[in-house]
Order: structure tokens, then sequence, then C-alpha cells
């Protein structure tokens, strides 16, 4: 469908949902304070305005140039960002998403810190943008994991590892709600134990990563970083044990087993050649 069918669709939809009169308003005077008004538009243009499994595709971005020339949502700027994100085209990407966060800032900045931590490694600017999240929605979520969580990610890739602990602790903390019979993420326990690697502090280091196994036994980084750590204290027998068990896990297609790693490597994510290069290290 060409561009002009299209804009075709938004003064048709105009008639039906803009103060209920016919072509002759302008699309200035369509009613987007009205929730029922941009609720319709986001189901027209959004939900089905085109297959959800082809957004990447130029007619899905027609259809929300059509919703932002009738209302200029942040949910429009948004999804227009995403198959940009996915390419990688982060230059295209970001200014939409910060007219999201303009627009919807207790909506979308956590999103955008998320992708600043995970996607363009901007570590200093994801975390700015989860304190500014925290402050709006204090202790929420993004893909799955606390604020924390990805703060704890930033902190400890820039080597800041006492913030980065305080941030662990807080991430897990949340989501124990102080029962220790709740089970954290177990890519929180992950990162809790790379941390500790990192720190040299071998006890904690492997009483995270195995905390990790036990709910996720066939993370492949959890049984490479707990390699290492048995490295450290000289133990070469069970070293080789998880390097085996690390080996299996990454031919055999485990990951981290976040949805986004389809798209972008993690912080400290491994990969086979990290591996294969260890257990060479150590014949």
């Amino acid at each position: 469908m060409g561009k002009l069918p299209i804009l075709l669709l938004s003064f048709l939809f105009l008639s039906l949902f803009c103060n209920g009169q016919i072509v002759k308003q302008t699309i200035k005077k369509c009613d987007c304070s009205s929730k029922i008004v941009t609720d319709s538009l986001i189901t027209k243009y959004i939900d089905n305005g085109s297959d959800k499994h082809h957004r990447h595709y130029s007619e899905f971005q027609l259809y929300l140039d059509s919703l932002i020339a009738i209302c200029p949502l942040a949910i429009a700027y948004r999804e227009k960002a995403i198959p940009f994100i996915m390419g990688g085209d982060y230059a295209k990407a970001f200014p939409l998403e910060d007219k999201a966060v303009e627009l919807e800032p207790k909506t979308y900045t956590a999103y955008r810190a998320f992708l600043k931590c995970i996607f363009t490694k901007d570590y200093f600017g994801a975390i700015t943008d989860f304190e500014k999240a925290q402050q709006l929605t204090p202790d929420g979520y993004e893909m799955d994991h606390t604020y924390f969580f990805y703060m704890g990610l930033c902190n400890l890739e820039l080597k800041n590892y006492t913030a980065a602990e305080e941030n662990f602790q807080r991430d897990i903390s949340i989501q124990t709600r102080g029962d220790k019979g709740n089970t954290p993420h177990f890519n929180s326990l992950l990162y809790a134990g790379i941390l500790y690697f990192e720190m040299k502090n071998i006890v904690k280091a492997k009483e995270f990563l195995l905390q990790c196994l036990k709910a996720y036994s066939n993370s492949p980084d959890a049984n490479y970083y707990l390699a290492l750590t048995y490295n450290l204290e000289g133990d070469i027998n069970t070293k080789r044990q998880y390097l085996r068990a690390a080996y299996e896990a990454v031919s055999n297609g485990y990951l981290l087993n976040e949805t986004n790693e389809a798209f972008t490597y993690y912080p400290h994510q491994i990969t086979l050649f990290e591996v294969e290069k260890e257990i060479n290290n150590g014949k």
C-alpha cells in the first residue's frame, strides 16, 4: 500500500473519532487528550496497522507516520524506533526514543535506559536514565528485570564494583521481598557471581554462580565463570568439569535466555570462541 492510501485511511479514521464530523475537520482538531480517541488510534494504526512480525517493513512505518500526523503519541515514536534498534541503526533510533521519553517520561525513560545499557553500551547514560526512572516509578521493572539489575550491569562494566554490589543486592532484595523462599532471576545470580569473580571474592562468586546453575543448569555463562573461579583457587580438575559443561551448553544453543540477545551481546556474555580458548589454554 502506498503512502497516499495510508494517509487517506487517516482522514477516514478522523471522520469516526474526531468530534464525529466528516473529513471537514483538520488533523489538528482531533482530540488527542481523549483516551478513547488515542486508544482507538493505537488499535487502528499499531495493533491492526501491520503484522507485528513485519514491523521493519516500510508499510508499517507509513502507518506510524499517519498516526503521528493525527496525534503525536509516544508509543508511535517508540514503535518507529524498533526496527532501527534491531537493525543496529542507533543514529535513527534514538531521536525517536528521545521523543517518546519527552512525551511520556514515566512510560519510556526506563526503556531508553535499557537500550543504552544493552544495545549501545552507554553505561553512564543508562545509569542516569535508570536513576530518573527510579524517581518516576520506584523499584520498577524493564524487560523482566529491576532497574537496579541494569545499573549493576553498567557499574560492573565500568568497574565500579562497590556500586555494582549495592545494585545487585537491591535488585535481589526487590525480587525476593525479604523472603528467602523467593528465588531471584537466574541472571541476577549470574551477574552477582561474575561481579564477585571480578572482585576475586571466590567464596561469594561460587555461592552465586552455583545458585544460578541450580535455577538454570545449562547456563553457559555460569558454568564458564564458575570454571574460572575454581581456576583462581587452583582446582584445575573442577575447572575442566565446568568448562566442558559450558562448551556443551553453548554448542547445544543455550544462551543467557534473554529476549533481546538475538540482536546484541549482553555485558560479559561469553561465546564459543572464549570457551574453546580457555579449554586450549588448559591443555
